[in-house]
């Protein structure tokens, strides 16, 4: 259910994303200019150069561009955005299963985060209405923030903090849902419900403080979530008892014989994730790289269906359209004799997105990943085939770019 309603949701707003960017490539009739030309010089009458004026005129001119401003039609549109794309994200529900005083925190956290986000919003699309193109600077904006809830569920305050999380994951359901649809600030502060009182109210602090640091420049960690599928389809096929007993969760959905019932890793609800990573022993670094949000999740999209073909003729990624991704991936596949690909994982990626300057592009690299590897299943391999019936280790390049950007 909660899935099926976050579906109908998410098209919604989705298309409440795209609108903004619609308008900054067309301005609304009426709008006033983003960057307003230099004013031309008044006529002097002519008269006879003197010393200081032959000296001034053969100094170079130094106009400085007037400072961007708002459009009309941005503000409304930022409300919309927040309203669709950012405050569902930190909403405290009454179906919330919070006690009282992490409730309190949760809703002090979310009255002031929520401004917060709307002036970095502000700020940065300023900045990107001063960068070239900036009929594109809406879309630049909304890549930048959904990067920074990628950045926000990769955040550390370091050791202490790390270490607290390791010792959640090791408590047994520290993944179980809070609520039908609990945002993901509450998903965070639930998690730490089976820490002693004292630890979790420094826990709580802590998550305070990961919020105050949206827009600031720091160090996140850029560690690979771990492979835990593999280990629990292991488990499925060869019947043997888990070293480490399942979660209910995921005892429901892989020691069936059905195999719809499989929880996609890609695409996993939040709960069934966190309870995938924490069984396969995921490190602190590699438990937050797997539940932080990725740009399909920020446009309430799902993951595999933003990183579908946009067309039949046009194999790009429909989202990172959107943004104008582009990167290179490098794919190691298991190839078998006949040329088939057995398992595909990517072991390099280099992406660039416009608008996302000096840190890494974390929540445009799922989708373009997504991509690859859909389209690495679809290439021909044959000529890199073994010729003794065994699997070869392949790699090879692919390339995503968009000819407009």
């Amino acid at each position: 259910m909660r899935m099926k309603t976050a579906a109908a949701v998410g098209m919604a707003a989705w298309l409440c994303c795209l609108a903004p960017a619609q308008a900054a490539d067309k301005p609304a009739a009426g709008a006033r200019a983003v960057l307003k030309p230099a004013a031309k010089p008044a006529a002097r009458p002519a008269a006879k150069p003197v010393a200081n004026e032959v000296a001034a005129a053969a100094a170079p001119a130094s106009a400085v561009p007037p400072a961007p401003t708002l459009p009309d039609w941005a503000p409304a549109e930022m409300n919309r955005v927040l309203k669709n794309n950012v405050a569902p994200r930190f909403t405290v529900l009454a179906s919330d299963e919070l006690d009282a005083r992490t409730r309190a925190a949760a809703e002090a956290m979310q009255a002031e985060h929520l401004p917060r986000v709307r002036a970095l919003m502000e700020r940065w699309f300023l900045e990107e209405l001063a960068q070239p193109h900036p009929q594109r600077a809406f879309a630049r904006m909304l890549a930048r923030l959904a990067n920074e809830f990628a950045l926000w569920g990769r955040d550390s305050l370091g050791p202490e903090q790390d270490a607290v999380l390791a010792q959640m994951l090791q408590q047994p359901g520290m993944c179980r849902p809070v609520g039908p649809n609990a945002s993901e600030l509450v998903m965070r502060l639930a998690r730490l419900r089976g820490l002693p009182a004292e630890m979790r109210e420094a826990a709580v602090q802590a998550e305070a403080l990961l919020l105050a640091r949206w827009g600031q420049p720091r160090q996140v960690s850029d560690a690979e979530p771990l492979a835990a599928e593999e280990a629990l389809l292991q488990l499925r096929a060869t019947g043997q008892a888990p070293a480490t007993p399942l979660p209910p969760v995921l005892a429901f959905f892989y020691l069936g014989d059905q195999d719809n019932f499989r929880r996609d890793p890609f695409i996993a609800d939040p709960p069934s994730r966190c309870a995938m990573h924490q069984w396969a022993g995921a490190s602190p670094a590699q438990f937050r790289a797997a539940m932080a949000l990725q740009a399909a999740d920020f446009v309430w999209q799902e993951r595999r269906k933003a990183a579908a073909k946009t067309s039949d003729d046009d194999p790009y990624p429909s989202l990172s359209t959107f943004f104008g991704a582009r990167g290179v991936f490098t794919v190691q596949a298991d190839v078998n004799a006949e040329g088939r690909v057995v398992r595909a994982r990517i072991i390099k990626r280099d992406v660039e997105v416009p608008g996302i300057r000096g840190v890494r592009p974390f929540a445009h690299e799922g989708t373009l990943e997504l991509a690859t590897l859909a389209k690495a299943r679809e290439v021909d391999w044959s000529a890199t085939a073994t010729k003794h019936g065994s699997l070869k280790a392949v790699e090879r390049e692919f390339h995503w770019s968009l000819s407009w950007r």
